[in-house]
């Protein structure tokens, strides 16, 4: 690259630092130095020394508020926290799919409403009847790749569930029962194949000893009668022959029971059985786990693992005290204060519950959950980073002259807050790329933690300043009691080299004036003038007869930087209440250098000489690059192997017992839980739910449930269409079942549950019966004729050929079958799919009065079971299937009458989670492409150079590829979490790469050689120290047991770690090989240009013109 300066400027140049062919047209790198360094002190930098301790008490007020506020507002009853760790909303209302779901889960809740119900449901009547699925333990035994049908592994498994049913309260308070004696039923278990239970139905199924496992199995397997219910225990590539019987895994059923009345309320058995499964069965399971050595055994029940999940979720978010600790340790040795350190973690606590409380109040957000809790992390991270390269920028500035302490600080504060302020603008941009997902739970996690960072960037520029200045003037000194007696040697040898207390050096061996306008050099007259000082009164802690000496400001005399606490600087040494020296030993700007380089930290030291020495080495650089592209490619070719994660969010470990039950009962075994299968509902009646009325961030509220007031099934011609759409589902072909993955039974019939068949059945009998035609399609002729049969449940008088309910009076006599009011399998199947409608034909059954008939048809459905697995189907490969349903069953409802056109099909929560799947992919990408597209004209801008802008995007883009190339590594795909990480990562990886970046803008040099030592300099020890507090931090997540947490912090881990890779690395070596020198790549001549440009446009004249007049001109 040809640019002006070549990069042959002298080496000798780059190491001393005195270039004089800079800046200023001739003016040496010093002088520009030292103009910057007196340059006039910022307004708030000029109040915080003036003013220190005012100040420092000011901000502690505000941190303290903060704190009392977020207090007074949670002991108040206020939702500060509105926690729902058990609930993760994730809602894409853009599709319809969720708002149909919603409205068939709340279908019949409309007023006037009548529910059909049976004396005898057909369900149990005594205690715990039913079984409780959700409470209910599955049980796997895994041969570890080994055959698990041997005598040894059933009699193990045998002694595991007889010693599992012994729990104490299992068999007298949670079993299911099987009769009203309270018996509870067996586990459901491949065993009972062998005990003796379906000895009924072959002498076979009676081998207690286990003495002819192939038989027995040979004949469960072939037994048309078992065959079915057999099935549900085999794994995939099982092999059973009647001399052969081999499987690697099996499983077997608890059931925890409920009633539909009483005590154990089906409904309310999640809240009531949670203690026991998680104390004494999970002991007894425990034991097991542990004691079982030569099979795998696991467990899992959704009521225990949500409980377990809760338990282990607050002991993995202790883990942020731990990391919290690190930081403090690690910010102490850093600083060597506590005082600095301390108020760097309280500055970050309050960040966190100052962000919490604009979040909560002002953006009204009603959602907290565990991803807000992250956020405590990357604000632990991102503040230490900030608190360092503040203290740094402070730390480097003691090794330089300043009129007065004021400038001081305004040099560091200056070369600092602009540094945060880019990092903190491209983090705050990355996670705002979060707040535009319509997911609630990314979209207010990005907007919080983008709050967060705001909150603790001003916090560090607001109270740091006070924090640094008032550590500087009380406590700087100050030495621990056990550590004075080892400093003292270090203090003695120090003494000679004392200059001032401000830590500013000789400059010139002058005084300068308050009005830091007049340097008065150090000539015997001065020297008396001091002797004076010393002679006319005993200075002690700051106060002479003649003024005070208050923050370095001799008053009554207006020395600035001279006496400090007893101290005189500029020249005089310490211990003036005995005197000042008449004598100054004049210094030599080399000697200097020297004693600075022994003071200062030997990390800057470092960098400053020997690394900037090899990355800037003409061999070292060149072998250095091809070790950056190849990581960079294979990192890459990994990265192109993400595929989209087809399952629900994973909440544990891959090692966890939780997370291998969970795969075994998705992906080992010969048959699917019927739960696991996906089941299309065609619903006719609603339309989508109206969520116009919930707060935007209401998790529980699911909107307002919408009728469609144009269904209508009663016309003939309607009655038929549904007809004519049932028969064309019972006669699909074989192909055409296959294509819709619709599941058949054992005589391969699909698996439908459309009513007018069975409906016609039911009504051919009544026909034969009451030797009547009531057969579909019904009209007001065999509505009349059904009444005047059975007259002793009908008023045939209350109606006329006006009544236009007809379909619903032949529902109504098919679930109560003919008003016996017993239970059939008809009214289990169909009797929630038709909702009934009190109106004004509704009258009271003759017979019954609690019965109602004549009543409007609100809603009737259609089901339809399927082999679509809803937790192996992906959104690659599942939308298309969903859009092939919703084409197929639009077509048909298109075809029927106006008053059957509203219908549509929906599934419970798969059809949904699929576009949220794919949600997450999209907003992954974006997230990425926006981070990248916003960073880069953000570093141009900070910078003020393309050139330099330039390489620092390409440092953040090599760390985002990386980092996305680990997730593959990992074993990792597309989910939930990875999604959300990676809408963090070019906002994480930007941070020290943009304060590089902003060290080699802030150099005074033209040469890229001496901008790049500067930059290693001035900015290499603060993102070191920063990445190793963040690296030390997300360490402490590797611990947590939920994927949660343990995701994030090896996420975060590789997202620092790769990126002070290529900052430090990368970008360093490309600064001092291509770098930009003296002007080149500048945007300042781009803005001068376009300033000009509107100088001289007309416009712009005019409106000077009229200024100047109005300020007296001509």
């Amino acid at each position: 690259m040809d640019q002006p300066g070549d990069e042959s400027t002298k080496d000798g140049d780059a190491k001393s630092g005195n270039v004089t062919d800079n800046k200023g047209g001739g003016v040496s790198t010093e002088e520009l130095q030292k103009q910057r360094r007196e340059r006039k002190p910022n307004f708030y930098c000029r109040m915080v020394t003036n003013h220190p301790y005012r100040s420092f008490f000011i901000c502690l007020g505000m941190q303290i508020a903060l704190m009392l506020i977020s207090g007074i507002l949670f002991l108040s009853g206020y939702n500060l926290f509105p926690t729902s760790f058990d609930t993760l909303p994730m809602e894409v209302y853009s599709v319809p799919y969720r708002l149909r779901d919603y409205a068939n889960r709340d279908k019949a809740g409309y007023s006037d409403s009548f529910t059909r119900t049976l004396s005898n449901t057909g369900y149990p009547t005594w205690d715990r009847g039913l079984r409780h699925s959700l409470s209910s333990l599955d049980l796997y035994y895994s041969g570890k790749g080994g055959n698990v049908f041997t005598r040894e592994t059933l009699q193990l498994m045998q002694q595991v569930e007889r010693d599992l049913v012994t729990a104490a309260g299992y068999t007298s308070t949670w079993c299911q029962t099987n009769s009203s004696s309270l018996d509870c039923v067996d586990v459901v278990s491949i065993l009972r194949f062998f005990d003796g239970t379906y000895s009924g139905i072959s002498a076979t199924f009676n081998d207690p000893t286990f003495s002819n496992i192939p038989g027995v199995l040979y004949e469960a397997y072939t037994n048309t009668q078992t065959k079915a219910y057999f099935e549900f225990f085999l794994p995939k590539n099982f092999v059973i022959t009647s001399a052969r019987a081999e499987g690697t895994i099996t499983r077997s059923l608890l059931p925890i029971g409920c009633s539909l009345s009483g005590t154990y309320l089906c409904k309310n058995m999640q809240d009531i059985v949670g203690d026991f499964l998680q104390g004494p069965m999970k002991e007894k399971l425990e034991i097991w786990r542990d004691k079982l050595t030569s099979i795998d055994f696991w467990y899992y029940g959704y009521v225990l693992w949500n409980k377990d999940v809760i338990a282990q979720a607050m002991t993995d978010m202790m883990l942020a005290l731990g990391s919290m600790v690190f930081i403090f340790s690690f910010m102490t040795y850093h600083t060597k204060s506590i005082w600095i350190a301390g108020f760097a973690v309280l500055s970050i606590i309050t960040s966190f519950l100052g962000g919490n409380l604009i979040y909560r109040i002002i953006f009204d957000f009603q959602y907290f959950g565990f991803f807000h809790i992250l956020a405590i992390f990357i604000a632990l991270g991102i503040g230490a980073d900030d608190l360092f390269v503040f203290y740094d920028a402070w730390r480097l500035t003691s090794f330089h002259s300043y009129p007065t302490l004021s400038h001081r600080m305004s040099d560091a504060f200056n070369k600092s807050a602009q540094s945060m302020a880019i990092t903190s603008l491209t983090t705050i941009v990355a996670f705002l790329c979060s707040a535009i997902s319509p997911l609630l739970a990314t979209k207010s996690f990005g907007v919080f933690a983008a709050i967060i960072i705001l909150f603790n960037y001003m916090s560090v520029i607001i109270f740091f300043p006070c924090v640094v200045t008032v550590y500087h003037l009380k406590f700087e000194k100050f030495k621990w009691p056990c550590f004075r007696c080892c400093s003292k040697k270090h203090a003695e040898k120090n003494e000679k080299d004392q200059f001032n207390n401000n830590s500013v050096k000789p400059m010139e061996n002058i005084f300068v004036l308050s009005d830091g306008k007049t340097d008065i050099t150090t000539s015997k007259k001065d020297e008396a003038m001091l002797e004076d000082i010393g002679d006319q009164t005993s200075i002690q802690n700051g106060h002479t007869s003649n003024g005070n000496v208050h923050n370095g400001h001799l008053t009554n005399g207006h020395v600035t930087n001279g006496i400090v606490n007893s101290h005189v600087a500029n020249g005089a040494p310490n211990g003036i209440r005995n005197g000042i020296s008449k004598t100054t030993t004049a210094t030599t700007e080399k000697e200097t250098r020297k004693k600075d380089k022994r003071k200062q930290k030997k990390l800057v030291v470092f960098f400053r000489d020997y690394y900037f020495k090899f990355i800037t080495h003409k061999i070292a650089r060149w072998c250095l690059l091809p070790v950056f592209a190849v990581v960079v490619v294979v990192f890459a070719y990994q990265a192109s192997k993400l595929e989209p994660d087809n399952e629900n969010m994973q909440v544990w470990k891959d090692s966890h017992f939780y997370s291998l039950a969970i795969d075994a009962e998705q992906y080992s075994f010969h048959q699917s839980a019927d739960e696991n299968l996906v089941t299309v509902n065609i619903l006719w009646g609603l339309k989508n739910k109206d969520r116009s009325d919930c707060h935007f961030s209401d998790i529980k509220c699911r909107g307002t449930t919408v009728y469609d007031d144009t269904f209508d099934p009663n016309p003939v011609a309607n009655q038929q269409a549904i007809m004519d759409f049932c028969s064309s589902l019972y006669s699909m072909s074989a192909s055409k079942i296959a294509e819709y993955e619709i599941k058949t039974d054992s005589n391969g019939d699909p698996e439908i549950a459309c009513f007018t068949r069975d409906l016609t059945t039911f009504l051919s009998n009544i026909s034969t019966v009451l030797s009547i035609d009531v057969s579909l399609p019904w009209d007001y002729t065999k509505v009349s004729n059904l009444m005047t049969a059975e007259s002793t449940h009908y008023d045939v008088s209350q109606f006329n050929s006006n009544f236009p309910n007809i379909l619903g009076i032949a529902v109504q006599y098919w679930m109560y079958n003919g008003y016996a009011k017993t239970f059939t399998p008809d009214y289990s199947t169909y009797n929630t799919m038709f909702g009934e409608e009190k109106g004004a034909w509704s009258q009271q059954l003759l017979s019954d009065t609690s019965i109602y008939y004549g009543n409007k048809l609100k809603y009737m459905m259609v089901s339809i079971n399927t082999t679509i697995n809803r937790f192996t189907t992906g959104y690659t490969e599942g939308i298309p299937k969903v859009e092939k349903w919703e084409n197929f069953i639009q077509s048909e409802v298109n075809k029927m009458p106006a008053g059957l056109r509203g219908g549509f099909q929906l599934t419970r929560n798969i059809w949904h989670w699929l576009y949220v799947q794919k949600e997450m992919e999209k907003n992954a990408v974006t997230g990425i492409a926006i981070g990248v597209s916003l960073a880069f004209p953000i570093l141009c801008l900070s910078t003020m150079n393309v050139v330099v802008g330039s390489l620092a995007t390409l440092s953040i883009c090599c760390t985002t590829i990386c980092v996305i190339g680990v997730i593959p590594l990992a074993g990792w795909k597309l989910g939930l979490l990875v999604s959300l990480n990676m809408t963090m990562l070019v906002g994480l990886a930007v941070d020290y790469v943009v304060h590089l970046a902003e060290g080699y803008r802030n150099s005074l040099h033209k040469d890229r050689l001496n901008r790049t030592r500067d930059m290693l300099e001035e900015m290499a020890t603060s993102v070191f120290s920063g990445a190793c507090t963040t690296l030390g931090a997300s360490l402490f997540m590797f611990l947590a047991q939920i994927t949660f947490f343990m995701q994030f912090g090896i996420f975060m881990f590789c997202t620092i770690g790769f990126s002070l890779f290529f900052s430090l690395g990368l970008f360093s070596v490309l600064m001092g090989l291509i770098g930009p020198q003296n002007d080149f790549g500048s945007l300042h001549p781009v803005f001068n240009f376009i300033k000009e440009k509107l100088q001289t446009c007309p416009c712009c004249k005019k409106k000077a013109k009229v200024e100047n007049i109005e300020n007296g001109g001509p």
